[in-house]
């Protein structure tokens, strides 16, 4: 269930109105209602849909504005336009337009003309969309900006943290704890990818920043994001602290699929049948039924995968045809965990998920970002007779278009020079230097650096046209 389906049916149930009821007076469907409050459908993209709901349950502003917010929507507080509060841009526009209606040496009639050219202009934009690379986007747009002060800072004290460079190998826990109550998600991610390495430090403190992460809001973008990275770091606290990660494992309100995937993953790792067979079992109670069979399929195919690869790579042909989004996602997923015991038929199936048709990426972005995941399996066969396969599989997901898979290449990139430093440079020429998203350039940019310090006259040459580039 989400933050909106938690809230609405709080709400109902204190207005003491039955889904029919609700449904009745804002006039939606009764089954509308029900499958939103379950999880199963999205909240109501319209503001009045919302508006509709929140007069009928008798709310009030305060209780008004937390609703449209858990639907992505903007409060009733905010600006006459009815955005996401995320859209700063639109914001910008709205009040530039509101500046040349108020502005006594402009006519009404320019007014109107330089809001029909935006009208034209966003045509356009829409109608190209389908055709637009969006992998480079003029520098100042949000996806290109620098590392924020808070940031770069935070990025030091980890970096500090990890190195054992503070008093007594310890963490600053009330710095670290603040970023772990804080509503800005890129903090959040910055720590959350750190826990890991925070556990071997200081195992009780950084617990504790794993329970307040756990329980992290979900963010209407990028919804359950954080859960998800937490749950990865069980598997390293099951290893000093193997009571403790019960309860993390465990379902939470607010969860969604890829939390529950996330867990399958951890528990694979942690190899304990019976906290297994518990945890399974109350992800399948608890995800929506339109996606247990898929959860099934993939709790199965990670059971194979340890048992019998051989079977898990006939299960998997037997389903390359399936055309539910999610089981082809769980059956891409499951590729890498295959790799290092039968890497030909694996490569094969992660090419076939990779293919283009006409130009363009035959599966959807979520598929071809399963294929992405543990790369590390897929680096180790940079050295032996797969090497050119492997090398093909690297360049196509960092050429992807989909920018969360080109921050996974770089988030391999030390793992690729460990290997290959001739590879990392070649998929830095190649495909990296010139993206604009800022975490591919500041991954880079680091990857660079270590390659400098090794001596590598490449590595400078590259470092050059990156600050040109920026």
């Amino acid at each position: 269930m989400g933050t909106f389906g938690m809230l609405l049916k709080k709400y109902r149930e204190h207005a003491g109105l039955s889904q029919a009821e609700l449904a009745a007076q804002a006039g939606l469907s009764p089954s509308t209602i029900s499958r939103v409050e379950k999880g199963e459908r999205r909240p109501p993209r319209r503001r009045g849909q919302v508006l509709a709901l929140a007069k009928a349950l008798g709310l009030d502003q305060e209780n008004t504005d937390l609703l449209l917010s858990a639907a992505g929507l903007a409060p009733s507080t905010a600006p006459e336009l009815a955005l996401h509060p995320r859209d700063e841009t639109l914001y910008r526009i709205a009040r530039e337009i509101e500046l040349l209606r108020n502005d006594p040496q402009v006519t009404p009639a320019q007014v109107r003309f330089v809001e029909e050219s935006l009208l034209l202009l966003l045509r356009g934009a829409r109608a190209a969309l389908s055709e637009a690379d969006l992998t480079v986007v003029p520098i100042g747009v949000p996806t290109a900006r620098p590392l924020s002060e808070e940031e770069r800072y935070l990025d030091d004290l980890l970096g500090d943290c990890i190195a054992g460079r503070l008093p007594g190998n310890s963490i600053p826990f009330a710095v670290l704890a603040a970023v772990a109550r804080s509503p800005r998600w890129e903090l959040k991610r910055r720590l959350s990818e750190a826990l890991p390495a925070l556990l071997k430090i200081d195992v009780d403190r950084t617990l504790t920043l794993m329970h307040t992460l756990r329980d992290d809001p979900p963010d209407p973008e990028w919804r359950t994001d954080i859960r998800r990275r937490v749950v990865e770091a069980t598997p390293v606290l099951w290893r000093i602290r193997p009571q403790a990660a019960r309860s993390l494992l465990q379902w939470r309100d607010g969860d969604e699929v890829y939390a529950a995937l996330a867990t399958l993953d951890a528990l694979a790792e942690i190899d304990n049948p019976d906290l297994t067979v518990q945890v399974r079992a109350d992800i399948l109670k608890h995800v929506v039924e339109s996606q247990r069979e898929a959860i099934t399929l993939y709790a199965r195919l990670l059971d194979l995968c340890a048992a019998d690869p051989d079977a898990a790579l006939r299960e998997i042909g037997r389903q390359l045809d399936e055309t539910d989004r999610l089981k082809r996602i769980c059956i891409a997923r499951t590729l890498p965990r295959l790799l290092s015991s039968r890497p030909a038929e694996t490569l094969q199936k992660m090419r076939y998920f990779l293919r283009r048709k006409e130009g363009k990426p035959a599966e959807h972005q979520n598929v071809r970002r399963a294929v992405a995941r543990d790369l590390q399996r897929l680096i180790a066969l940079l050295e032996g007779p797969y090497e050119e396969t492997a090398l093909a599989l690297l360049r196509a997901l960092a050429g992807d278009r989909d920018v969360h898979i080109r921050r996974a290449i770089c988030d391999a990139l030390p793992e690729i020079i460990a290997h290959r430093q001739t590879v990392a440079l070649e998929l830095i020429a190649e495909y990296l230097l010139p993206d604009r998203d800022r975490f591919v350039r500041e991954r880079t940019w680091s990857a660079l650096r270590k390659l400098m310090n090794a001596g590598l006259e490449k590595a400078e040459e590259l470092c050059a046209q990156m600050i040109e580039l920026a």
